[in-house]
């Protein structure tokens, strides 16, 4: 290939300040002023007939210029991309086939590359070598990935969701470590009771309740994402304090350490998946960092239980511990590296005071109430009967009721990360298709099931009992599916400004029952173990009841059809409502070919020629169905009133004829719901109902003026006469 010329270079640095110019008022982002622009095109355009050196010039100036830019270098590295292709298929053809002639083939870049490193020093080969990466931005920019969601699809086109990803395999692979039995050696080995592990987990739960009171507030005035890393390195000191531990007190620091992190990471992490999703893939998004994180929590615990049994036993979960805060640390410090966010505020902040955070609760609280969403607050305020109350005892419980073995603990974790790695993503596309709230009502009485399976082992006890806590985690696996969708749906209740502040105020609610809630587990299995877990069943029961009052947030929104006028009539009625009549008059006024059920050959020769019909019975409803220039007409009528008719033209009993009728409407009924999906069995009591969608307003205007006009002159009509 030929060396590209410096004419050709200054000719195609020329069309970069005029496209720079053009994408700049489209995207509207003036990262620099038009006079900027001109003056640098001017100097391009002089580069023509001065020499390359100006050319390197310009264009460090476009580049210096485009760095600043809000746009954190996207649209850019597209247009720089485009630009550079252009010289390669200069003399060949049209700009825009050879912009997409470099979109199909991008090696052909590469060329491009080397043929124009003679003109340019080595501090733009080094840039330019970077915007080889840009032919992703120019498929996006087209359109071509934009409507994925398919997990790879997803990873490669967001950096943020990989850096999430990451941070999620070494936080799971940290809390993997201790192979599950982490509850355990705070009892045996700490000598932590389990009024005291009830107590502890009432402290954390004080904790977060205070923190969340600032934490929310404090994240969306001053970043998210510093709250975000903020609250993992708070999250990695706890383990290096249960490694450090002698004896339970040292617990209570590291509970309270904990419960601060999570108050931290909670309403940034809402935040962040808020800001780097789609609503159209969020909850696949959401699914695939669970699934990571999931396949890691079903690898690690088994491994790591079966090592410390074999080494030594519980006292050797110490150890795990330390591996724990080397792992969380580590994802703390790559988030800090990584992660870039969007950061959105309110345009005019106030100067704030002491009781700024109370007013946004105050403020969140009165748009859910407008949004219909406080029955979301009563649900998460419930919560901790459900979850705090039982929340230290799950593999406690294994071990000490039904015995499962140290060993075999591990391998709870990997029954509950099976089930939920198989059925997560395809659950959480149907979410994406079909709705949050139908994929999380359907798998809650999974939840249900899990507590009920321990209960009853418990109970029941057999040779077997060891076994039933993995059918239990395998159920909770199942449940956790909906996880995704439920999150989705908190997400995309709020605007993205107030995620935070919302995601706080539910953590609060859920907190100030959570302190009881603990010490109340405590107490309860000092009772019973079996206690907190029927508890549990009982109140999660009870709170779900109210998510049926939660409004759904993800509406399917389908593609308008393209609006065409309609050319043929299908009328379509309830047996006796006066369809033959009807169509014998339209056939009389509009001259219109009437094509009745039985003619499918006479319909499929109307169809060839496309000539304007009345098509009458299924065969319109087919029709009604696969296009969407026909007129639908249902003709309905009272089920008494037409048996009256047909009884006076058919001269039998009326009851012979009403169940007739009955029989029919049936038929009719069925036919309409395979057509299209609709009950005629419930019709609503209008006489006259109007698609305004495909009648315009006038037209249903005129309709509603005739039909009232026209009925009372008959009924004058027959008052007259009488």
């Amino acid at each position: 290939m030929e060396l590209v010329s410096r004419r050709n270079i200054a000719v195609l640095l020329l069309c970069r300040g005029v496209s720079f110019t053009i994408f700049s008022l489209i995207l509207s982002f003036p990262a620099i002023t038009f006079s900027r622009i001109r003056d640098i095109s001017a100097d391009i355009y002089s580069a023509r007939v001065v020499g390359a050196k100006n050319v390197q010039n310009s264009l460090r100036k476009l580049l210096n210029a485009s760095r600043v830019s809000s746009l954190k270098y996207r649209y850019f590295d597209v247009l720089r991309a485009i630009v550079f292709s252009y010289p390669l298929l200069y003399g060949k053809d049209s700009l825009i086939a050879k912009i997409v002639s470099f979109i199909i083939c991008p090696p052909a870049y590469y060329s491009l590359r080397l043929s124009i490193l003679e003109h340019l020093d080595r501090g733009l080969i080094q840039r330019i070598v970077f915007y080889t990466s840009a032919l992703r931005f120019i498929r996006r920019a087209m359109g071509e990935e934009g409507d994925s969601s398919s997990p790879l699809e997803i990873l490669k086109s967001s950096k943020e969701i990989r850096a999430l990803l990451v941070r999620a395999l070494l936080v799971s692979a940290a809390g993997g470590v201790t192979g599950g039995l982490g509850v355990i050696y705070f009892k045996h080995v700490l000598g932590a009771t389990p009024i005291i592990l009830g107590f502890l987990s009432s402290v954390s739960s004080l904790t977060v309740l205070v923190s969340m009171f600032f934490s929310g507030w404090l994240s969306d005035n001053y970043g998210r994402k510093r709250a975000f890393v903020l609250g993992t390195l708070l999250a990695a000191i706890p383990p290096l304090l249960f490694f450090l531990a002698d004896n339970w007190v040292i617990l209570i620091p590291g509970f309270i350490i904990s419960a601060v992190g999570s108050s931290f990471i909670s309403p940034s992490y809402q935040y962040i998946i808020r800001v780097c999703t789609r609503r159209a893939n969020r909850s696949t998004s959401i699914a695939i960092i669970s699934t990571a994180s999931n396949i890691v929590a079903m690898i690690v615990p088994p491994l790591a239980a079966f090592t410390i049994m074999y080494l030594g036993g519980i006292r050797l979960v110490r150890y795990s511990f330390f591996i724990g805060f080397i792992l969380i640390s580590a994802s703390a410090l790559y988030i800090a590296k990584s992660l870039k966010i969007p950061e959105y505020r309110e345009k005019s902040r106030k100067r704030t005071s002491v009781f700024e955070p109370f007013r946004d609760l105050v403020k969140v609280y009165r748009i859910s109430k407008e949004r219909k969403l406080h029955y979301w607050l009563f649900f998460v305020t419930l919560g901790p009967m459900a979850t705090t109350v039982v929340g230290p005892f799950w593999s406690l419980y294994a071990y000490e009721v039904c015995e499962t073995p140290g060993e075999l603990i591990g391998l709870l974790p990997t029954a509950q990360s099976l089930t939920y790695i198989l059925l997560l993503i395809p659950i959480s596309k149907l979410s994406d298709k079909i709705g949050r709230k139908k994929v999380y009502l359907s798998l809650r009485p999974f939840f249900w099931l899990s507590f009920l399976t321990l209960v009853l082992a418990g109970t029941f006890r057999s040779e077997y009992s060891y076994l039933a806590p993995f059918l239990s985690w395998a159920f909770y696996g199942i449940y956790a599916t909906s996880s995704p969708s439920m999150a989705a749906s908190l997400i995309e209740s709020f605007p993205k400004e107030y995620v935070s502040r919302w995601t706080s105020l539910r953590n609060i609610l859920y907190y100030i029952v959570a302190i009881f809630a603990g010490y109340l587990g405590g107490v309860l299995w000092s009772i019973d173990p079996r206690l907190p877990f029927t508890v549990a069943f009982i109140s999660d029961t009870v709170r779900t009841l109210l998510l049926f009052k939660v409004p759904e947030t993800h509406i399917s929104v389908q593609e308008e059809a393209s609006e065409k006028p309609p050319r043929h009539i299908v009328i379509y009625e309830l047996p006796g409502a006066g369809l033959g009549t009807v169509a014998k008059l339209l056939r009389n006024r509009l001259r219109l070919q009437v094509i009745d059920d039985g003619s499918e050959e006479l319909l499929r020769e109307a169809m060839r020629r496309d000539e304007p019909s009345l098509i009458e019975g299924e065969a319109g409803l087919k029709l009604a169905k696969e296009r969407n220039d026909a007129l639908v007409v249902l003709l309905v009528a009272p089920r008494y009133n037409r048996a009256l008719k047909v009884m006076k033209k058919k001269r039998e009993p009326l009851f012979v004829v009403y169940k007739e009728l009955e029989d029919e409407d049936k038929k009719v009924s069925k036919t309409v719901k395979k057509y299209f999906n609709a009950d005629l069995e419930h019709l609503p009591p209008f006489d006259i109902a109007i698609n305004t969608q495909k009648i315009p307003l006038e037209v249903a205007e005129k309709i509603i003026e005739v039909a009232y006009t026209e009925s009372r002159k008959k009924k004058s009509m027959k008052e007259s006469k009488s």
